[in-house]
């Protein structure tokens, strides 16, 4: 099967929301460009994430848009936003030559918010994680693999509160209204679920 015109014009759209981050990053760039590259990738990575996670809930037409399998299609956008917020924390510890930006700190008020992305980013390998261990937990790998919404809305909180790039109106928009769609595609996933048992 070949991709129809839906599926060409979802991937343009798909790619014009990363040109789009790279250009805020790029129309107000860091004095280090290791830092730009933090912030691109922390974008990036998110962007892909939420796509990977939105189109959960249409894997028959994710196959007749795209022309391939749901799982392979969802895979290449996970690994895309997995291998890109990794790199989001990994350049900012060879940045300050600590590896302790990978540990969750954990308080009360906004500080402790801001820093809950070291949280998603665990909660992101841990439902990464669990897909290796399906055939040993085939009743509840679906419910830790879930944890990627958690880890997309803690995400979003640590992207808003001290992102750069999320004081820039239109990115704002763009990036929360994803999470928005991305947790309707959550609860739509759910109402399928019920409907249809697996």
């Amino acid at each position: 099967m070949t991709v129809t015109r839906l599926g060409n014009l979802a991937l343009g759209c798909i790619a014009l929301l990363i040109i789009i981050c790279g250009a805020v990053v790029m129309n107000n760039p860091s004095p280090s460009p290791l830092t730009s590259g933090i912030r691109f990738a922390g974008l990036a990575g998110f962007v892909l994430l939420v796509v990977a996670a939105i189109m959960t809930p249409w894997s028959r037409e994710i196959y007749h848009t795209f022309g391939t399998s749901f799982t392979r299609f969802h895979h290449i956008f996970a690994l895309g936003g997995l291998l890109a917020i990794t790199l989001h924390p990994s350049f900012l510890a060879i940045r300050l030559l600590t590896a302790a930006i990978f540990v969750p700190r954990f308080g009360s008020g906004l500080t402790s918010l801001a820093n809950i992305g070291r949280l998603s980013l665990i909660l992101i390998y841990l439902s990464v994680a669990v897909l290796f261990l399906r055939r040993y937990l085939p009743k509840y790998w679906r419910v830790f693999h879930a944890l990627i919404w958690g880890a997309l809305a803690l995400g979003i909180i640590h992207g808003t509160l001290i992102g750069t790039d999320m004081k820039n109106p239109v990115l704002f928009v763009l990036i929360n209204g994803l999470a928005i769609v991305a947790i309707g595609a959550f609860f739509v996933k759910r109402l399928k679920g019920r409907a249809v048992p697996v």
